[in-house]
Parts: structure tokens; sequence; C-alpha cells
């Protein structure tokens, strides 16, 4: 009997393993395009180098090392992971609420453009959405930073 594909995640249960093993092949992949070691991906989270090789291995990873990891490679390294569970990260950018208001209709309009041209035939494939990602990705950005400024607070993350 086959498993239903994990994509709906309200619906569906992840396994740890599976979460655990796609931050694992973040770390891993994180490592070759920036050519490091372990002792510099260690360095970033503050592991050592032996735990840094386990968490690519799939063990556990702490929140802290989490949230450090994210600070460093933003969805480079956790988009994969949080795709699971149905979320992404994308980071609060300063400029991104400066230019907001400015940038937010046309950003919104570009990628509803692309949504409307993409659904003439009711359904968008994997290679027009692929087309769109960025206008897709201009519009979160934007409207992100509004709903940011609208709580009207900022988080910060201080190490030391």
């Amino acid at each position: 009997m086959m498993t239903a594909p994990h994509i709906h995640a309200r619906y569906r249960t992840v396994p740890a393993t599976m979460l655990l093993g796609s931050m694992g092949r973040s770390l891993e992949r994180i490592k070759a395009e920036d050519e490091l070691i372990d002792a510099d991906l260690g360095r970033v989270i503050g592991k050592s180098a032996d735990r840094i090789a386990a968490y690519r291995g799939g063990r556990d990873m702490s929140a802290l090392g989490f949230v450090l990891a994210c600070k460093e490679w933003d969805g480079r390294f956790a988009n994969d992971t949080l795709a699971l569970v149905g979320m992404s990260l994308r980071p609060l950018d300063g400029a991104a609420a400066i230019t907001a208001e400015r940038d937010c209709l046309p950003a919104v309009a570009s990628a509803v453009a692309s949504l409307a041209a993409a659904l003439a035939d009711g359904r968008i494939d994997d290679l027009e959405l692929a087309g769109m990602t960025a206008e897709l990705d201009a519009a979160a950005v934007a409207l992100d930073a509004l709903r940011e400024r609208a709580r009207g607070r900022r988080l910060s993350l201080i190490s030391g």
C-alpha cells in the first residue's frame, strides 16, 4: 500500500525523521555550496564539528541552533523543512518596510497578472508556477513588510 504524499500539513502527520532529515540535507547542501567544513557550520550555530556532523546525519537540533541557522542562512536552511508543514521563512527586511507602501501595489498586481494568465486554462502547472516565482516572492515580501509594520514591532536575535 502506498502512503499519501506529505503535502497538506493540516491533514497529514509529518514524521520527525523526515523533518530532521530535511534539516540535515539543508546543512549538507549549504556546506557544499559555500565550501565550508563542519567547524565553520558549528561556529554559526554554536556547536562542535562532531555535533554538526550528527545534525547532517539527521540527529535532533536544539531550537536555538535552528534559529541561529535560520538567521545565518534564512530560507536556504529552513524552507525545505518548513515546507513539509506548510510554512516558509522570509527575512523581515528593513529596506522592504521603507519601500513597502510604494512597491506593494505593483508587486501584488504583477503577481495577480501572472496568476490570471496561468489560470487561463483553470490550473497552474509546475512550469507556470516556476515562471512566476519572482513575482510571487516580490508580492510576499511587500505584503509581509506591511504586515510587520501593522504589528508595530521589530524582533531581533541578540547573541552574546
